[in-house]
């Protein structure tokens, strides 16, 4: 008999915290959870734990060689895993949360399987207080990745998720059902390893936000 994951529905009135920390424990477990970013719906495991990464990736179906990116609770969980100096540290006081995904140079504690042997890795802070709630409570960063099979579309609602993981789903522990996220486009990327900063995938944020506050 296939097994399903745990859905929770999340409501005004539910217990945000208790949740957060039920969702986080499991992430602790090395379990996968699924849950809602500001930019689509995604497959969190602990982004330290490479034994959880490799299940990302064959639940995806994802090509070793395609990065992944990783959330992040605050600018310190930041400094752990990337070098930033002060300029980088403007950007994330000025856009972040948000759907914005910085790719920065990682440091060793970060597993090459995770970036695909690259010396750079990307990070995020959405504005989702529930995700972060889970992510400062696990005090550790989770994966970043869409919940979907590789090369196809980003879900923006947990019917989304169940149409695109399809079989696949059975191999998740538990989906937070936060309804539809609040933008539907992918995250912009800026690659602030070059100079000057490159945008290497348009999203919500639009270039010319980030050319006033003179990132570009």
């Amino acid at each position: 008999m296939p097994t399903y994951p745990e859905i929770l529905k999340i409501r005004d009135e539910s217990p945000v915290d208790e949740i957060a920390q039920y969702a986080s424990a499991c992430i602790q477990q090395g379990k996968i959870v699924v849950c809602a970013t500001d930019t689509g719906y995604l497959l969190g495991v602990d982004g330290l734990n490479t034994t959880a990464i490799q299940q990302i990736y064959q639940i995806k179906a994802r090509d070793l060689h395609k990065p992944m990116h990783l959330v992040v609770a605050d600018v310190a969980m930041a400094k752990t895993l990337a070098y930033m100096d002060y300029t980088v540290e403007r950007i994330f006081e000025r856009f972040l949360p948000g759907p914005l995904t910085l790719i920065l140079k990682k440091k060793a504690i970060v597993p090459n399987l995770l970036v695909s042997g690259l010396e750079t890795v990307g990070l995020r802070i959405p504005q989702n207080d529930l995700l972060l709630r889970i992510v400062q409570a696990a005090g550790t960063p989770i994966t970043a990745t869409s919940a979907n099979r590789s090369g196809r579309g980003t879900p923006y609602t947990v019917g989304d998720v169940l149409a695109e993981l399809g079989p696949k789903v059975e191999s998740v522990d538990l989906i937070l059902d936060q309804g539809k996220t609040l933008y539907e486009m992918p995250s912009t990327i800026l690659d602030v390893t070059a100079d000057p900063p490159k945008i290497l995938r348009e999203g919500p944020l639009a270039p010319k936000i980030l050319r006033q506050f003179r990132v570009l």
